[in-house]
């Protein structure tokens, strides 16, 4: 029972990453669309898995990690992490994470590419968030009584 708590922390570091990747590299027709100016997907090939790979290690990464400090600190005080916790902070916390470079870098009010880049964002963290919380939910074994001698 010790090791819940790393070990769930790890589920949403490595789980979340390596998902928001596979959902990068899915989508990458759509981020191109979501970039401030958009770029045309005739004449832009979208990133392969290497450059998914990369982005995410650049912009979901620091997110990421800060959800999983967060997702293990709630599991070690109550060894469950429930939905409305994904839902209301950890994808939150990702997808500002992940926009929060592009909008802070200019002095001029947010624009309607801004709100893109964040729904953007919020769709490719989303699932591997959702995926990690099953996952971390599952780990835990099964308790046995007190004094039935198992």
């Amino acid at each position: 029972m010790r090791l819940a708590t790393p070990r769930a922390f790890a589920i949403f570091l490595f789980g979340g990453t390596i998902a928001a990747c596979l959902m990068l590299w899915v989508t990458g027709r759509l981020f191109l669309f979501v970039q401030d100016p958009p770029f045309s997907s005739d004449s832009v090939n979208p990133p392969g898995l290497f450059g998914a790979a990369a982005l995410t290690l650049f912009w979901i990464l620091p997110g990421q990690v800060f959800a999983a400090v967060l997702a293990g600190l709630f599991f070690s005080f109550f060894k469950r992490i429930p939905l409305w916790f994904v839902l209301a902070v950890l994808i939150p916390v990702c997808g500002l994470a992940a926009t929060y470079r592009n909008v802070s870098d200019r002095d001029d009010p947010l624009q309607r590419s801004d709100y893109r880049k964040l729904l953007y964002w919020l769709l490719v963290v989303t699932p591997g968030e959702l995926l990690c919380m099953r996952l971390a939910s599952n780990q835990l074994p099964a308790q046995t009584a007190v004094g039935s001698g198992a």
